[in-house]
């Protein structure tokens, strides 16, 4: 009698651990679903922000129509227009119509990687046009494995509101940033530090609440860090 009440006792122990389990694991993966829906789940926080940009010397788009804000600089810190690149020099340009990140120091800047295929780019793009023509701040502008004359009738089209526009034929200096789609935001600081991400595309309520505080904070000699992701637009 007392063999059947043990047998009976471990099969009901083992009956029940075998639907506790289960009821467990379910229960703990309900926990971490709940807790991911309080979170951005476009939210990519870049390991580069307060660090030193990447270093980069890239080709100005050539023939770019005219920018709408102030006027670009040029590599040697000289002033020219943004339409009045090299004659004839090909978009993936050489040594003699680079510009570098060296030359973009001494004031802060937004890089902002964009392309004439990348719908989100159009969506944001009447903020970069207001946010040019209020002379805030410079905005240089990285095309994005587009080609040239596709990005000079996407500029002609609806404005050119980039200070200076460099061209990322192969993607790569978007690697070095940690670019995976367009559009990407970067706030750099004099120092050529990074300040702020933006991934995807710059809404008015982003621009309000977030990248205007955070230039206003450089202004005030302050150090804003962060990112903020929308969803971007996949690299092809």
């Amino acid at each position: 009698m007392k063999k059947k009440r043990a047998k009976a006792k471990k099969k009901s122990g083992l009956f029940s651990l075998r639907y506790l389990l289960p009821a467990g694991f379910f229960l703990a993966l309900s926990v971490f679903l709940l807790l991911g829906l309080n979170r951005n789940p476009n939210d990519i926080p870049s390991p580069l922000i307060g660090k030193a940009a990447p270093e980069y010397a890239l080709p100005r788009l050539a023939d770019a129509p005219a920018s709408i804000g102030r006027r670009a600089l040029t590599p040697d810190n000289g002033n020219t227009s943004a339409g009045q690149a090299s004659a004839g020099a090909d978009a993936k340009g050489g040594n003699d119509n680079l510009v570098s990140s060296q030359a973009l120091r001494g004031q802060p800047y937004l890089l902002n990687v964009w392309a004439s295929w990348c719908m989100p780019c159009l969506q944001e793009h009447p903020q970069m046009v207001a946010l040019a023509q209020s002379h805030r701040i410079r905005i240089v502008g990285m095309n994005y494995k587009d080609q040239p004359a596709d990005a000079r009738r996407w500029l002609a089209r609806n404005g050119n509101p980039y200070d200076e526009i460099i061209v990322d034929a192969q993607g790569r200096t978007a690697i070095d940033f940690g670019v995976y789609g367009v559009p990407e935001t970067f706030l750099i600081d004099a120092e050529g530090r990074i300040r702020y991400k933006l991934t995807g595309a710059l809404s008015i309520q982003t621009l309000q609440d977030q990248l205007l505080p955070a230039i206003a904070a450089l202004e005030n000699n302050g150090q804003p860090s962060g990112s903020t992701s929308p969803r971007p637009n996949p690299a092809p």
